[in-house]
């Protein structure tokens, strides 16, 4: 068998990286592994099926609470109508408010929906990068197990490096 000479800092690196790997929680997955990043980015759609209702101004404005409403109205020297509340409450109301008072406001939806980023072979490393980069997604983003299903390379990495600390890939 042929052999393949590494420094002692990466081999205690590799060691570190085998052992967190055979003895972190498995989540009821086998190997090999992919801890990644689910992330959730905004589908605009025009035609209001998504999940979350908003109206969109001409200037990008997005018309979500009636805090925003109450902004956007303030804004363009639109009057508050004492009844606010109501008129936000009843959605019948609110269409025709917005289509007296706001004719450049349109209806849109949206949904967000998950993308899973980035791939590491522990959850510790995971957890770390998002907790170091956490301003780089949504608030809601956090760790995700995949499964790297008939990915040889995957199945190739994570045997040599179970190997190293004589343990066998978790099926």
């Amino acid at each position: 068998m042929g052999k393949i000479e590494v420094s002692d800092e990466m081999y205690a690196k590799l060691i570190e990286l085998a052992t967190e790997m055979t003895t972190q929680d498995m989540r009821g997955t086998r190997m090999p592994h992919m801890f990644q990043i689910r992330d959730y980015k905004q589908v605009i759609d025009w035609g209001l099926n998504g999940d979350i209702h908003v109206w969109v101004g001409n200037y990008g404005e997005n018309i979500e609470t009636l805090d925003d409403l109450k902004e956007y109205l303030e804004n363009n020297e639109i009057e508050i109508p004492e009844n606010i509340q109501d008129i936000w409450d009843d959605h019948w109301d609110l269409d025709d408010f917005i289509e007296e008072k706001c004719p450049d406001l349109k209806p849109c939806s949206y949904s967000m929906e998950p993308v899973y980023t980035n791939c590491f072979l522990t959850a510790k490393a995971a957890e770390e990068h998002l907790r170091l980069n956490h301003y780089h997604y949504h608030k809601d983003a956090d760790v995700y197990l995949n499964h790297a299903w008939r990915n040889p390379e995957a199945e190739l990495v994570s045997t040599f490096l179970c190997g190293l600390v004589q343990k066998e890939m978790h099926s």
